[in-house]
């Protein structure tokens, strides 16, 4: 009987979490490292806040190469930890996805882990800007190492 009341009441609580999220959509530069490696990137975030405390976020970014012919795409959904401090909002989490990197005719996909922290100010009630580290892990042996990521961005919450 406990399981089926579980079962009966775990899509309530899902839709009333739901209900009352907060949605966040943010564009980001980026640089990385080994810096000879990658120029500067550009990334753009969606992310749904629950119980203001949990929030899952879906990112698509491009890394290109120092050299013309080399780039980067990654996809990572994320689950970050987010306490806000007034208008600050500090974050940590843990990130997977894919990533397919090109080098001239050569390419390589495969999964990424990412570490994430982060910092974010609200400004007012719909503006924010925020400022993060990326600790990547690529699978396999990629074409071009990355190691670390730091970006910039601005956006949106709703």
């Amino acid at each position: 009987m406990h399981r089926r009341a579980a079962v009966l009441l775990a899509p309530l609580i899902l839709l009333a979490a739901a209900r009352a999220s907060a949605s966040e959509i943010t564009a980001f530069l980026a640089i990385a490292t080994p810096e000879e490696a990658w120029a500067s990137g550009v990334g753009g975030a969606f992310s749904l806040s629950f119980f203001s405390i949990l929030h899952f976020e879906g990112e698509l970014a491009r890394q290109p190469g120092e050299v013309e012919s080399a780039s980067m795409y990654t996809l990572t959904g994320s689950v970050l930890v987010a306490p806000p401090i007034g208008r600050l909002v500090p974050y940590a989490g843990l990130g997977i996805g894919g990533f397919r990197q090109e080098l001239g005719a050569v390419s390589d996909t495969g999964t990424l882990h990412a570490l994430i922290a982060g910092l974010k100010f609200k400004i007012g009630p719909i503006f924010l800007v925020k400022g993060e580290y990326r600790r990547i892990d690529l699978s396999g042996d990629p074409l071009l190492d990355i190691e670390h990521r730091l970006s910039v961005g601005a956006g949106l919450s709703f």
